[in-house]
């Protein structure tokens, strides 16, 4: 039996706590809307207006300062190999570090300018507190694209069908690509063109280059931020309702159990560790004041659970699978293979609402997510 997670015991690396630092410095605006007090036109209209003005911002930073690693370059470029390289790796790494310190502030200002329209503060609860998983830490990480603390949480272990190989891989992937990216541009100009271009060095081509990259990580960084905070918004949102309708009352303890087990299979099924499926996890287990759990992370004692559970409970715990497998914007090869297995004869229904839902949440469709998000004990 577990009893719950000791967050405090979590340590916050320092590039996190320097996103936690400025986004207080940001958010000290008193705002009174709430996030489903605009359309999604409207929220869609705001996220390209915030969007748009990360990747000038961005483009002008990385124009500022990839130019002064360009220009010593050519401009040593018949020195001798040591001064001239050594020149470039000075200025480059001057350079790097402010360029990142400008771009970590441009990502702050946006995921904060992010939270100010859904207003997050209108929610005052625990996920506000010191720990991981509140929703300043899960901002900062999405700002600075830091990756969430692998922990076990109730018991569940996100990454047991991950492999740990091809996470490296892809990260080493994601690296190399400016570089990739810079080298072969470079050598196609050369090839096509010669050393310069109307007598400029096609060593300037890192200028777009680096306009390009730097604009894409601030479009990832606010759609991750959107992402993160319309599920926080729906959590909150799916809470309520379920005080409102005082669903619980309605539900057997297998069936309140249940509910955190429908949560914690979609993390593991998800392969992948998203703050929105955990804020969920936790939000239930507030709701059902649940403090001691038994294997959540169980594919085979879930299916059980929707066996021996009523008629209405197992519809109620096929909607809340069915939201936390779609929170994190995507489907999984294993909730493709596996997912039908819980839905039974209702696969159709489930998978048109979870194919849905996963498409609002992915484009930023907030108002949209919450029609599909409501818990009853009809069965889709």
């Amino acid at each position: 039996m577990v009893t719950g997670t000791d967050f405090k015991s979590v340590k916050v690396p320092p590039l996190e706590r320097f996103g936690l630092y400025y986004l207080k410095l940001f958010g000290s605006k008193h705002l009174t809307h709430h996030a489903f007090d605009f359309t999604d036109e409207e929220l869609n209209s705001k996220v390209r207006h915030i969007t748009r003005k990360g990747i000038l911002l961005s483009a002008i930073v990385g124009l500022v300062c990839v130019w002064p690693t360009i220009y010593v370059d050519v401009l040593f470029s018949d020195r001798p190999f040591l001064i001239h390289y050594a020149w470039v790796a000075g200025v480059t790494l001057v350079s790097i570090l402010i360029e990142f310190y400008f771009l970590f502030i441009i990502a702050l200002k946006a995921v904060d300018e992010l939270s100010n329209m859904i207003n997050i503060r209108a929610h005052r609860n625990r996920f506000l507190e010191d720990g991981p998983f509140n929703i300043s830490n899960i901002l900062a990480r999405a700002a600075l694209e830091l990756p969430d603390p692998e922990m076990k949480i109730l018991g569940i272990d996100p990454f047991r069908l991950v492999s740990k190989k091809n996470l490296l891989v892809l990260g080493i992937f994601y690296k190399a690509k400016i570089f990739l990216t810079n080298l072969v541009a470079k050598n196609i100009l050369r090839f096509a063109f010669g050393p310069t271009i109307a007598g400029v060095s096609v060593l300037y081509e890192a200028l777009p280059v680096e306009c390009f990259w730097n604009g894409v990580v601030i479009e990832r960084v606010v759609k991750e931020a959107r992402l993160r905070l319309f599920g926080y918004a729906l959590c909150n949102h799916i809470a309520e309702n379920v005080l409102k309708e005082d669903l619980i009352r309605e539900l057997s303890p297998k069936a309140q159990m249940g509910c955190l087990r429908a949560i914690g299979n979609a993390v593991v099924m998800t392969q992948n560790y998203h703050p929105n499926m955990i804020i969920l996890l936790l939000r239930f287990q507030e709701l059902l004041h649940i403090e001691k759990v038994d294997r959540l992370d169980d594919w085979s004692l879930f299916l059980q659970t929707l066996n021996e559970v009523s008629v209405k409970e197992r519809n109620a715990l096929l909607d809340l699978f069915t939201i936390a497998a779609a929170f994190d914007g995507k489907i999984s090869r294993v909730e493709t293979n596996n997912i039908q297995q819980a839905y039974g004869q209702d696969f159709p229904l489930y998978q048109e609402r979870l194919l849905k839902l996963t498409e609002n949440l992915r484009n930023g469709q907030l108002n949209a997510a919450a029609a599909l998000c409501a818990i009853d004990f009809t069965a889709g």
